[in-house]
């Protein structure tokens, strides 16, 4: 019984989290709402009694610390006491990279993943995603400078999640290779005000992905991962597309071929898991 109430309070904090960042006015009281999703998510992982679990948790733990650090000094720093420097903003930056995990804070996605039990891994491939994404998206819509940053950030994540990809040999580390790539399109799709339709359709067929691999049923897995590598005529098709043609006629090229090129090198690692 108290497994079950502690468990359900960790729960709750962890889907509380993007309400209080995304309704917060004040940065800070967003980046509170960010670290409330990371103290409800270290208890769950460490309740899986395992001693890899345990060890992804002192690991998720260190990095999501030196993100909240990061994060805090350089946002007093800009936000705060108004000091306008580009370094700030940069600092800011790999903060959310590493609690997002795209490029270039990235390299803990696939290994810690790949320790981790199945719910622990929606946690952090799906909900723990929603508070940093919509901070990120406000970011740029108020600072319009680093717009063209986060824009090709996106695009070199979606490169490398495709190569982490090919690497992979556990259906664990695929997804969270997966995971980096499909954040470089939410990176890009943000300019262009579709990062909620993307974000969602992505957690919608996550969560299927994982309910499949749970309950053993292979086929629905299969079709699931088919539709994460966004072949037609699945979903995730519709969605890159939606992205492209938003690249193409802002006049993107290379973003563009960047994401063609990612979405090519990728079908190879998810044909490679069905």
């Amino acid at each position: 019984m108290f497994m079950n109430s502690s468990k359900l309070i960790f729960i709750f904090l962890i889907f509380f989290s993007p309400l209080i960042s995304l309704s917060s006015s004040e940065w800070i009281l967003s980046w509170v709402g960010m670290e409330i999703g990371m103290v409800g998510l270290l208890p769950m992982m460490i309740l899986d009694f395992t001693s890899s679990s345990k060890e992804a948790a002192m690991k998720y733990f260190l990095i999501q610390a030196l993100s909240s650090v990061l994060m805090l000094i350089s946002g007093l720093m800009f936000f705060n006491y108004m000091i306008q420097s580009s370094l700030y903003i940069y600092l800011f930056l790999l903060g959310l990279s590493l609690k997002l995990g795209f490029f270039p804070g990235h390299f803990w996605v696939p290994s810690l993943v790949a320790k981790l039990g199945w719910f622990s891994n929606v946690m952090i491939l799906g909900p723990l995603k929603i508070a940093p994404l919509g901070f990120l998206s406000l970011l740029i819509n108020n600072f319009e400078n680093i717009t063209n940053l986060v824009l090709l950030l996106g695009g070199i994540t979606t490169i490398t999640g495709a190569i982490l990809g090919n690497n992979q040999s556990t259906v664990r580390g695929m997804l969270g290779s997966s995971s980096i790539s499909h954040s470089g399109w939410m990176l890009v799709s943000m300019k262009f005000g579709f990062l909620w339709m993307y974000l969602f359709s992505y957690l919608i067929i996550l969560s299927f992905i994982f309910m499949g691999l749970y309950y053993m049923d292979m086929m629905g897995v299969g079709v699931m991962i088919f539709s994460l590598s966004g072949l037609p005529p699945y979903f995730m098709f519709l969605m890159k597309m939606k992205v492209l043609w938003f690249i193409t006629v802002s006049l993107e090229y290379m973003i563009l071929f960047l994401m063609i090129l990612s979405s090519v090198i990728s079908l190879n690692f998810y044909l490679k898991f069905i």
